[in-house]
């Protein structure tokens, strides 16, 4: 069986359109997916290296203010104790003439989005009123942060040079690591 020439012609042209469209939908698209994948991939590196050099533009200050942060949390750490730390305000009463009748360091109430609370603490004592401002001066001059809220003074019965003293302080606690 022979073909004639416009049988040929037409049989190739039918063969070579099935061959474009195969190309077309089976080469050729996927192709163009996968290069227009890779153009959003390569603008989303780009952005990327683009905000890491500007980050790493600001790395040097940063890591000034770091430091300078971690100084001034150092600073902090000596002035605030951590926790319960607070025998040292009765360790101070025993350097003086002091008659120490009631120590009660309350609960902490810690301060919302602080890194610090504060535990009030009520004593009652009897002393001169020399001893007192010795004992106040020493206080004041410990190396944490107490503040005295109350001080009541009345005389301690017959005895002029005595008082009675309740005093109400108050001492800055720095909040533990992880805790709440």
């Amino acid at each position: 069986m022979k073909l004639s020439k416009g049988m040929t012609g037409f049989i190739i042209f039918i063969a070579l359109v099935v061959f474009t469209y195969v190309n077309y939908t089976y080469v050729y698209q996927p192709r163009m997916l996968k290069i227009e994948q890779l153009d959003r991939d390569i603008e989303i590196t780009a952005n990327k290296i683009i905000e890491g050099k500007r980050i790493a533009a600001r790395l040097g200050p940063l890591k000034e203010e770091y430091a300078a942060l971690l100084k001034k949390l150092a600073f902090l750490e000596v002035l605030l104790p951590k926790e319960k730390e607070m025998v040292m305000i009765q360790d101070t009463l025993t350097e003086f003439d002091v008659d120490f009748t009631n120590f009660t360091p309350q609960n902490i109430s810690w301060q919302k989005d602080r890194i610090y609370g504060n535990m009030p603490m009520t004593m009652s004592l009897t002393a001169s009123y020399f001893d007192l401002i010795a004992y106040l001066d020493r206080i004041e001059n410990l190396p944490r942060i107490i503040d005295v809220k109350t001080l009541r003074l009345s005389k301690a019965g017959k005895e002029a040079d005595k008082l009675n003293i309740s005093i109400t302080m108050y001492a800055y606690v720095l909040r533990k690591e992880g805790s709440n």
